[in-house]
């Protein structure tokens, strides 16, 4: 292996030679050939050719010697909603006795796990060949694609003076949500004469936390809500043994079957019960992770799915609600977050949507088990339903006299009536690609089947 890689050593080296040092070696030459030839001009050809040369050969030495003192540290924030602006800062630091000019840097963002309606596994790397076969069984029905920007970070330093640093910048945008991770650092000059391209490789490692995109939710749903908390809050029926505090005197309008009878027989006077007013105001979001029978927008139904819920339960929080989600992830136990009023825990909720996948495994009716008679008390019970709806899922557990229980279905026209997301609402590459990954051969045929129709 060292044999061969000291072989093709020239080759790879004449790769990295640019348009300009070509130039460079063809007046070089050409010089050495004059002084070849023309023996009255004795060795001023001849001189020049050399330096010539030793200046090309300084340059690939230093180019690459200089990439090697290069450290980069980065400064981002780790978290975001998609859609927004991020402001990446990369402090390239060289510790060599050489400054170094004209570094271009190029960092990858990628998909940590990215997992299918299907259950596969996806690694990060997109190849071209992928994005087209995409296009091509795009049906008109689905809509028209918008432009993906791309999944890569550029900045340019212009000097980074020998043993100091320099500070550079670049913007991006991620429009899915997710948990990203930054790659691998690409580094790239033709310090320091423009004659050889050198390159290297950083690997700094990063996180960066994808919150869903945020959205616009009519002020109906919201006072909806507070009505019907503001019902239970006032409601007798909803009064238990585990509210009573104290016993108080009977007073007029006061409920007869209230009165505490042993209490009242030895005082001599009617005594009632007091219960504790709730004075938490409770919300249980059920987040639908299933997406059977949803047809061809089913996985833009999801993204819907996720976006409205981040949007409610920052809402509803701000309004002073204590939210408690639960969702089914993939191949593990429910996820449970209780988000209380002061906002504890809605990052960590917030990072469990941004990392949330489909499961048509299991249905709302699995949850039944983990969901215990408390949760159920006094509280507003908020289902996002999808594939739970389609297949029949009896969810009449959910309700009892105690509770309010509010189903949205996100393919109906209620949703879309109340919801609208945020800018870049639509079918974009990054989904079509998903969608098409989620499908088996027969939909894939009976999609490319719809598309020759729509077209003849």
């Amino acid at each position: 292996m060292g044999a061969l890689n000291l072989a093709l050593w020239p080759l790879r080296t004449l790769r990295r030679m640019t348009a300009d040092g070509w130039i460079f070696v063809a007046l070089a030459l050409a010089c050495g050939l004059v002084s070849a030839r023309a023996e009255h001009l004795g060795n001023i050809p001849l001189l020049i050719a050399l330096v010539l040369f030793s200046m090309l050969y300084s340059a690939l030495i230093l180019g690459s010697s200089a990439l090697r003192h290069v450290e980069i540290v980065r400064h981002c924030a780790e978290r975001m909603f998609a859609g927004e602006s991020v402001t990446v800062t990369l402090t390239v630091r060289n510790s060599g006795r050489t400054p170094l000019a004209g570094l271009s840097l190029a960092e990858d963002i990628r998909p940590l796990v990215r997992r299918t309606a299907a259950g596969v596994t996806l690694g990060p790397v997109r190849t071209a060949a992928s994005a087209q076969e995409s296009q091509r069984l795009l049906p008109a029905a689905l809509g028209t694609p918008r432009p993906v920007l791309p999944s890569t970070g550029q900045a340019f330093a212009t000097v980074v003076p020998a043993r100091g640093h320099e500070r550079v910048r670049y913007h991006f945008v991620k429009r899915e949500r997710g948990i990203y991770g930054f790659g691998r650092t690409r580094l790239a000059t033709v310090f320091p004469f423009g004659f050889w391209r050198s390159q290297a490789e950083r690997r700094v490692t990063g996180r960066l936390v994808v919150y869903p995109r945020l959205g616009e939710i009519d002020a109906s749903l919201f006072q909806e809500m507070e009505a019907s908390l503001e019902r239970l809050r006032r409601s007798r029926h909803s009064r238990e043994e585990q509210d009573f505090r104290s016993l108080r005197e009977y007073r007029h309008g006061d409920n007869p079957k209230w009165i505490h009878w042993r209490s009242s027989a030895k005082q001599g006077r009617a005594l009632v019960k007091e219960f504790e007013e709730p004075q938490t105001r409770r919300v249980l979001v059920l987040i639908d992770t299933n997406l059977q029978r949803l047809g061809g927008r089913r996985l833009p139904a999801f993204e819907l799915a996720m976006s409205f819920a981040a949007t409610s339960v920052r809402e509803l929080v701000r309004r002073g609600c204590e939210v408690t989600c639960a969702a089914l992830p993939p191949e593990s136990a429910p996820a449970f977050t209780t988000v209380s009023r002061d906002r504890r825990n809605l990052d960590s909720f917030l990072e469990l949507l941004a990392g949330l996948q489909p499961d048509n495994t299991r249905t709302l009716v699995d949850l039944r088990s983990h969901i215990n008679r408390e949760h159920l008390r006094h509280v507003y019970v908020l289902v996002l339903g999808l594939g739970s709806l389609r297949v029949g899922a009896n969810l009449t557990w959910l309700r009892s006299s105690d509770n309010v229980v509010k189903t949205l279905d996100v393919r109906g026209e209620e949703f879309r009536r109340i919801f609208r997301r945020g800018p870049g609402v639509g079918l974009r590459e990054d989904d079509l690609e998903d969608l098409l990954l989620a499908m088996g051969d027969e939909e894939l045929d009976a999609l490319a089947q719809e598309e020759m129709a729509l077209v003849g």
